[in-house]
């Protein structure tokens, strides 16, 4: 007879049916009084074993936080955690294993605060500046190959600084930090007046094997190219070039590809038609190289990137190779113009398709989901203390 403690099945058979159910559900085994059931969902094996097997979802972070799973169509929504009440925005998100760095902005200052956040287990810990941080920054996330659970987070400021960022007046010098969470402590790895790139804005950042991977440009000339951040050896390295001809209309979108490949999405400006490249297994120091995985050219595709002073959008490419993107749609009149935004499916032959709309809100309103919106994992990782 089973007793509190434990379970009449074997625990590894237990562990494979956890493997089985939604992560949505898998988190109220840990109301049951099975002690055996509850310290499985705490294992470190455990957790990263369920991770490697969970679908991607997207996040969209703005008056709520919504949760959308486009393989059932669904959406969950909650209320921002009663910590973020006291900021206007969350302005940056960067993703790993489930958890998200969050640069915030103050409210009625432009100031910003940073947090690590796991929406799903609802933790967050705020990070303390070695000095401040700015709305110029751009953060990475990963970790250490000798143990996944060593995080760090990545900062990279580049002495631009906006009024009243902060108090002390003057000239600041570029520089890159690492936040290590063993040490719970920043420290300067670099100085960015030796580097001669700079980050393209509008195109996100992506977090694979515990790297960091970033569209970039030299600054002298005008190629654009993988830089990728190794969390292990903390330096970085120019990876490949970046497999077309992107003008400054063009949509370029980075994202993952099961796991442990890139993926760019190309989207011309002019034509609409979509291309999706795919580099081999990243591994260490071997050579990176493209192959276009998809071509889509039906001309009834939708512009994926309608306001281009905001970021590029997040997609990713799913098992049966669709396209899951979010979709801007402006809608109303001239008088009273709106923005329907979407998560859209779009098969390789090019038929699009609407998964679940998201929201609505004014043409002219900077708080759109191209700020907030990105590919997501929800994970039983907790934030490191």
């Amino acid at each position: 007879m089973a007793s509190p403690e434990t379970s009449l099945l074997p625990i590894d058979i237990i562990e494979e049916i956890f493997c089985r159910i939604p992560i949505e559900y898998l988190t109220q085994f840990k109301l049951t009084y099975c002690k055996q059931w509850h310290g499985l969902l705490k294992d470190k094996r455990f957790i990263y074993k369920y991770l490697d097997l969970v679908q991607e979802r997207f996040i969209r972070i703005d008056h709520t936080v919504q949760i959308i799973n486009p393989l059932q169509g669904a959406r969950s929504s909650s209320p921002i955690p009663e910590e973020f009440q006291n900021i206007s925005e969350i302005s940056t998100t960067v993703h790993c294993d489930g958890l998200l760095v969050c640069r915030c902005n103050e409210t009625r200052t432009r100031r910003c605060k940073l947090a690590v956040w796991n929406p799903f287990l609802k933790h967050i810990k705020w990070i303390k500046p070695l000095s401040f941080y700015s709305v110029n920054d751009f953060y990475g996330i990963g970790y250490n190959n000798v143990s996944r659970d060593e995080y760090k987070i990545l900062r990279i400021f580049e002495g631009e600084l906006e009024d009243d960022e902060i108090a002390v007046i003057g000239p600041c010098e570029p520089v890159i930090q690492i936040y290590d969470f063993k040490t719970n402590a920043w420290r300067i790895i670099v100085d960015v007046a030796t580097l001669d790139w700079s980050i393209d804005p509008p195109c996100k950042g992506v977090s694979i094997k515990g790297n960091m991977y970033w569209v970039a440009h030299w600054n002298k000339k005008p190629e654009l190219f993988i830089l990728c951040f190794n969390f292990s050896t903390e330096t970085f390295k120019v990876v490949c070039n970046v497999p077309f001809q992107c003008s400054v209309l063009d949509t370029a979108s980075l994202s993952s590809f099961r796991g442990d490949r890139l993926s760019l999405l190309h989207q011309r400006e002019e034509t609409t038609k979509i291309e999706v490249w795919v580099t081999n297994t990243l591994n260490g120091d071997d050579v990176v190289s493209w192959e276009k995985y998809l071509n889509v050219t039906n001309p009834d595709l939708p512009t994926l990137h309608t306001d281009h002073d905001l970021a590029h959008p997040s997609y990713f490419v799913d098992k049966n190779d669709n396209i899951i993107v979010w979709c801007e749609e402006v809608m109303g009149d001239d008088a009273d113009d709106y923005v329907c935004v979407s998560v859209c499916e779009i098969s390789k032959d090019g038929i699009a398709r609407k998964v679940v709309e998201t929201g609505r809100c004014n043409l002219g309103n900077y708080d759109r989901p191209f700020v907030c919106g990105h590919v997501y994992l929800p994970s039983l990782v907790p934030v490191p203390e």
